[in-house]
């Protein structure tokens, strides 16, 4: 005797594995755009101690803590600076990611800097943000961070305008780029003794390569913040600013002394 399976039945029976399927195929996305984001591109550069004392030591800039002179404090301008001297230094790769790295050990918004200068005046970094990247844009008056405001659709298109571009950019910072690792090149190039230009060609959070947009938007909020920091009543003084031989060439005048605020 067969057993009779109603139209009903065997309609349920379809349905089921149609949402079975399209589950299995969610969770393909959602994972395998997580391992983009988490295995992204890391510069090759490796820095100890030495670098950053050498690094210190050729700034010729009095520092008696350097973790007083992370970013959040430049943005805040939570730091004060005394004298100026005049230098003309080379700095190599690892003693530069040295210096930043360490003043953003404790609190920073970024972790795990590394730079480096590949010549012709351009250069690659990559880093992590961390969770004190959300003070640093605020404090930049970057944009308002609206909280818990995560779609599925930034796992899926991270570059996606929904709401515009400050909404995306916003939703992915705060939902998907924490601790994620960020790979940028570019060139950097002096426009006057106290303001830099800058060109990113490629900006990407793990492999996923950001929009012309995003990265427009980033260009402009960097050079924003770098170029407000760049100027004389901070010490500071270009006269040639040039990236060959894998190094940064520097000179000018930097403070004398620098102090700020550690981050608790």
């Amino acid at each position: 005797m067969g057993i009779y399976i109603s139209k009903y039945e065997e309609g349920v029976f379809i349905m089921k594995k149609v949402l079975i399927g399209l589950l299995v195929l969610i969770i393909i996305l959602v994972g395998g755009s997580y391992a983009m984001l988490s295995m992204g591109k890391k510069v090759d550069v490796t820095w100890n101690e030495q670098d950053f004392n050498s690094a210190v030591m050729k700034s010729q800039v009095e520092i008696e803590d350097i973790e007083e002179i992370n970013l959040v404090t430049l943005s805040k301008n939570d730091f004060t600076v005394n004298g100026t001297s005049e230098v003309e230094v080379v700095f190599t790769n690892a003693e530069m990611s040295a210096l930043i790295d360490k003043a953003n050990a404790n609190g920073g918004p970024i972790s795990d800097f590394k730079v480096s200068f590949n010549g012709n005046d351009e250069g690659e970094i990559s880093f992590k943000l961390t969770d004190s990247f959300i003070r640093f844009i605020e404090d930049q008056n970057i944009i308002s961070l609206p909280k818990n405001n995560f779609t599925f659709n930034y796992y899926i298109s991270p570059v996606a305008s929904v709401g515009g571009i400050k909404d995306t950019i916003v939703n992915f910072i705060t939902n998907v780029a924490m601790n994620k690792p960020v790979y940028a090149s570019g060139s950097l190039v002096k426009v006057s003794n106290n303001s830099v230009s800058l060109n990113i060609t490629s900006l990407k959070v793990g492999q996923i390569p950001m929009s012309e947009e995003v990265i427009e938007k980033v260009e402009y909020e960097t050079l924003r913040f770098v170029n407000v920091l760049l100027s004389e009543v901070n010490g500071i003084s270009i006269e040639e600013l040039r990236i060959e031989n894998g190094e940064l060439y520097y000179k000018g005048t930097l403070p004398s002394e620098i102090k700020g605020v550690k981050i608790k």
